[in-house]
């Protein structure tokens, strides 16, 4: 095999492993979260007391903080959660374990850090 194939078949397996993992976290992200600690630039803020997620296997999340009732559309990419809603919102997954999970990301114009934890 040359360095060329070689090249061809690691980022083959690199990109399939990417995928597999972006199902995994999307099938751990599936149930309601409840948001029980934020910060906008690493200050730590009320502004999402009481805040929540709920994550469908049909690509929608409803929050009680869209406007209108709106359930958008979410994907995982990358290890990345995208949600379109009115403003997109584009967050690294930093952690994610079976009742905690930790997002951060830019959002508008604040850095913002979430801390959820999952509704059972």
């Amino acid at each position: 095999m040359n360095y060329r194939n070689s090249f061809l078949v690691c980022a083959a397996l690199f990109l399939s492993s990417c995928k597999n993992q972006d199902a995994e976290i999307k099938n751990s992200l599936l149930g309601t979260w409840d948001v029980y600690a934020s910060e906008i630039n690493h200050k730590p803020n009320g502004f999402m007391k009481d805040a929540y997620f709920v994550f469908s296997a049909d690509n929608l999340v409803n929050s009680n903080l869209f406007a209108g009732n709106q359930s958008p559309s979410y994907r995982v990419k990358n290890g990345r959660l995208i949600i379109d809603s009115d403003e997109k919102i584009n967050l690294n997954i930093g952690r994610l374990d079976t009742d905690t999970m930790y997002l951060d990301g830019k959002v508008s114009l604040h850095y913002m850090e979430y801390f959820l934890a999952k509704r059972k």
